[in-house]
């Protein structure tokens, strides 16, 4: 049985302007997730794929936040989802939630 990919969206409460050493401990817990590709020289992460591939998840830093986007059938993107919050919350010693 196929599951149907979705295009998903969610802002997370991790702020552009944060410490240096507090983006460094980010990213290596953002390595740790399944799938991670790279970081782009954008800032752009990556897992799973890239844009123009059927499956992919791509992560950036915006002013309003951190912001996850991806192609993905529900109950992956769920999982994956609940994994990148436990990582980032672990990583800045804060609850990361979606805004």
């Amino acid at each position: 049985m196929k599951m149907e990919i979705n295009e998903q969206e969610i802002t997370f409460n991790i702020r552009y302007d944060m410490h240096q050493d507090d983006w460094k401990d980010l990213v290596d817990a953002l390595k740790l997730l399944p799938g991670f590709i790279k970081v782009e020289k954008t800032g752009d992460f990556f897992w799973l794929g890239k844009e123009d591939d059927e499956v992919y998840i791509k992560g950036k830093i915006t002013f309003i936040g951190f912001v996850i986007e991806a192609n993905l059938p529900d109950l992956v993107w769920n999982a994956w989802i609940l994994e990148f919050m436990e990582k980032a919350s672990g990583a800045l010693g804060y609850e990361v939630t979606s805004i």
